[in-house]
This record gives C-alpha cells, sequence and structure tokens, in this order.
C-alpha cells in the first residue's frame, strides 16, 4: 500500500513550501509598501515602516496561524489544484481576519500595518499555488508523491477516469494497470506492487462487486465509481434509507438565491472587466477597420435562458462575403467538410481575415459580450451559446442547458476549446448546470486565462 512515511514526507515539503511563500509574500509586502508607495504614502502625512526586522513578529503570528488555520480546514491534504486553490484562498482570509482580531485582543495593534498585512493576503494567494505547484511536480518528478493506481472495469466511465487521471497529475496517480477479469484478483493486485484500485460498479453486478471488494480491503485502498454514468454528476447528497444507499442529485442552477449570487457576481466583475479593457474597445475597431471593409462588431442571433433569441456581440472576425467564402471552400475540400461536420468549425477557416485570426487566437474578438451580460442576456460562465440552427442537434440535453444563461466561457472552452466534438461540448454543459458553484465560475475563469494565454484549440 502507499508507503505512510513517504506521503508524510511529502506533507511536510507542502507545508514548508506554504510558509516559504507566505514569508516571500509578507516580504514583497513590506518592499512594496517601503519602496514603490512610498512617495503616496508620504504624502499623505503617514510615517515610514521601521525596518524588515521590526516585523518579524507579525511574520511569526502568521506562520502560526497559517498552520493552526490550515490543519483545521485540511488544506494539506490531497486535492486536485484547483480545490488547492480555493482551500488556500479561504485559508488566506481567515488568517488576516485572525491575526487582526488578535492583534486588538492583545492590544499590539502598534505592531501591525495593515497595508502590508492587506498586501502579503494578495501576494499569497498567487505565491502559495505556485510553489504548491512547483513543489507537486518536483515531488511527483521524484517518485514521491506518485500513487500507482489500477482500474477494474471497462466502458465509457472507464475511458472517463482515465481522461482525468490525466488531467488531475497534481494529485500524484499514475495508472498501472487496467484489468477486466476479476479471477484471481487478490493475486493480481498483489503482485503489482498497486497503491490504490478505482472499481467502475456499472461492470459488475451486486454479488462479483462484493467479492471483489471483500478480496482486495487489506491489500489496497479501495474506490468505487458508482452506477450513475448516464447522470452528470460531480456532487449530491447521500441519504440512506434502511440498508440502500441513495443519491440526491444536484440542481444548482435551479435554485433562486444561487442565480442571485451568480448575477450579483456577473454585473461587479464584468463591469471591472470593462474598465480593464477600455483601451482595447478603442485599438480593436481601428484595426480592424485598417484590416477589411465591413461594420466593427458582428451581431449574431443566438439562443438564451429559455430557448429565447438575443442578439449576441463580438468584434467582426470574417470578411463580410463569409458564407460565400466558406460553401466554395468546402466543395473544394472534402476533409473541411468533414471537419465542419463534427466540429462546425475550421482550422484553417477561408472566411477569417487576418485581425480576426489574432483576435480569435486570444478570444479578443469576444470583449464585446460584457455588454450581453451586463445586459442579462449572458453569463460570464454558463453553457455555450449555441446558433438557433443548433437547437435540432441538442437534443436531450435542451431542458437542462436553457434553464440558464449562456456564458462567454464555460467547461468547454477550457477542456478544449474548438478541438472538442459538439456532443462533447453538450455534455460539459449539462455537468455544468447540475454541478454549479461559485467557485466553479471562478475556477472555470482563471482556468480560462490560462487557457487563452497557452493558445490552445482556438482558431
Amino acid at each position: 500500500m502507499y508507503n505512510e512515511n513517504v506521503r508524510f514526507l511529502g506533507k511536510v515539503a507542502i507545508v514548508f513550501s506554504d510558509l516559504a511563500a507566505i514569508s516571500l509574500s509578507v516580504l514583497l509586502a513590506y518592499y512594496t509598501r517601503q519602496e514603490i508607495f512610498r512617495s503616496f504614502f508620504d504624502s499623505l502625512g503617514i510615517k515610514r515602516l521601521e525596518p524588515f526586522s521590526f516585523y518579524l513578529p507579525l511574520l511569526a503570528l502568521i506562520l502560526i496561524f497559517w498552520l493552526v488555520v490550515g490543519a483545521a480546514t485540511r488544506i494539506f491534504n490531497d486535492n486536485t489544484f484547483w480545490e488547492d486553490v480555493r482551500r488556500i484562498w479561504e485559508n488566506s482570509f481567515l488568517v488576516v481576519t485572525t491575526v487582526l482580531s488578535f492583534s486588538f485582543i492583545v492590544k499590539k495593534e502598534q505592531l501591525l500595518s495593515r497595508v502590508i498585512l492587506l498586501l502579503g493576503f494578495f501576494f499569497s494567494l498567487f505565491l502559495v499555488p505556485a510553489f504548491r505547484l512547483l513543489v507537486r511536480k518536483i515531488l511527483i518528478f521524484s517518485g514521491i508523491g506518485v500513487k500507482k493506481i489500477a482500474i477494474i472495469g471497462n466502458g465509457e466511465t472507464r475511458k472517463i477516469l482515465e481522461e482525468e487521471l490525466k488531467r488531475n497529475w497534481y494529485k500524484g496517480y499514475s495508472l498501472v494497470e487496467v484489468i477486466e477479469s476479476t479471477e484471481k484478483i487478490d493475486k493480481k493486485i498483489r503482485t503489482m506492487d498497486i497503491d490504490e484500485v478505482f472499481i467502475v460498479s456499472a461492470n459488475f453486478d451486486r454479488r462479483i462487486l462484493n467479492s471483489i471488494v471483500i478480496r482486495l480491503e487489506g491489500l489496497v485502498n479501495l474506490k468505487i465509481i458508482p452506477n450513475i454514468s448516464q447522470l452528470s454528476l460531480a456532487t449530491g447528497t447521500i441519504e440512506a434509507l434502511g440498508t440502500v444507499m441513495l443519491l440526491v442529485p444536484p440542481h444548482n442552477l435551479y435554485k433562486k438565491t444561487n442565480v442571485v449570487i451568480k448575477r450579483i457576481f456577473d454585473i461587479i466583475l464584468s463591469m471591472l472587466l470593462s474598465i480593464i479593457f477600455s483601451p482595447l474597445f478603442i485599438l480593436i475597431p481601428l484595426l480592424i477597420k485598417l484590416d477589411s471593409k465591413g461594420p466593427v462588431l458582428y451581431k449574431q442571433k443566438r439562443l438564451g435562458r429559455g430557448e429565447k433569441p438575443f442578439i449576441l456581440f463580438k468584434f467582426r472576425t470574417m470578411y463580410v462575403d463569409s458564407e460565400r467564402r466558406l460553401r466554395k471552400y468546402l466543395r473544394q475540400n472534402p476533409a473541411a467538410a468533414r471537419e465542419w461536420e463534427v466540429y462546425r468549425k475550421l482550422k484553417n477557416d477561408p472566411r477569417v481575415t487576418g485581425v480576426g485570426k489574432f483576435l480569435r487566437k486570444w478570444s479578443l474578438d469576444e470583449l464585446p459580450q460584457l455588454f450581453n451580460v451586463l445586459r442579462g442576456e449572458m453569463s460570464l460562465v454558463g453553457p455555450r451559446p449555441y446558433l438557433p440552427e443548433e437547437r435540432g442537434r441538442i437534443g436531450r440535453y435542451r431542458k437542462i442547458i436553457y434553464r440558464v444563461k449562456p456564458g462567454i466561457t464555460g467547461m468547454w472552452q477550457i477542456r478544449g476549446r474548438s478541438k472538442l466534438p459538439f456532443e462533447v461540448r453538450l455534455a460539459l454543459d449539462e455537468f455544468y448546470v447540475r454541478n454549479w458553484s461559485l467557485w466553479m465560475d471562478i475556477s472555470i475563469l482563471l482556468q480560462t486565462v490560462v487557457v487563452v494565454i497557452s493558445g490552445k484549440g482556438a482558431y
């Protein structure tokens, strides 16, 4: 089984990386306050800071509270990267408020620079996850954080599991074997030096599944994937009815309170992003006009909540005779016609202008959709805004996807963008609606930034 000493060593490395990142955050906060913003605070008549050594007790207090609060909130447990980020951000907020409260209780406010504390909090939001990411890579590369696993079962669920294992390398899983035959399963596992076994329960009846569990208990850590592969669930409430386990599926975006929270988040962030990107709203129209004839904005009818049509705004990236160019290109290129049938997009699209290619690569053509969000027609994160002519292809997903507003970005954006087949995009949209949380929106937005910068899947 997974060596407990190795596991402990990995946790110690993570703890020390956190402490190093927090120390660097406080040091950067001090430097930023003392050097970069010195003239600003001088103009306000605020005295200059004491030497950094004067704030070492503050740093020690922060580090102590980080360990105590972190242990209570389990931030040192094995998580996916984005779950780690969420827990780190929550922990940082708790530590800052705890330190502030403690300083007032013991009446040591004179030792506390609120500017340094708040700047340190801001830097820690990025440095602690970055340090963890680096340490995890080093540990896994060294073989310290690796857990060898086997999958028992087959079918679509197993394929999905394999993809998720690849995506979530951060947890240290290494797939060693896929086992389809359960004959002498305990002997097979014992000879493979396996740490954990994932069992696809949909492949086995109750009697065989119980037999597998009984034979492997004590040999390895077991994880059973429930027979709910036909549902797009990642969360749910488990209830007991006697000896029967009941899973209550989530309907997170059906709840009015969640819809209100999501709308407030959309409005605040959209207004902030509109201000930040305001220079681009001046520059991009000029580039479009210089590159090709036609309007700056491209307006297209899409389907919103309740299948209600709305006009989606984009910066124009195509020639004004784009449809004629497309029809001609598909007639002359059978391979491109097949690509269009599967993805409804082309890697080498003859309709796209020179400036348009640049805008699409960096997703800058979608900036005007911020106004769709402010108008209440879209959300920052949500299902893809489908075309009216795609209504027939959406099929069984229609009922759930059209319960919510479409998004500028979504799970389809961070999982492959234009490379994803149409059916996969629909399944991801359904998953999003069922399993929504505010943190899911935040993590998707952060991952969208990473995807856009990488340029993968964009054309």
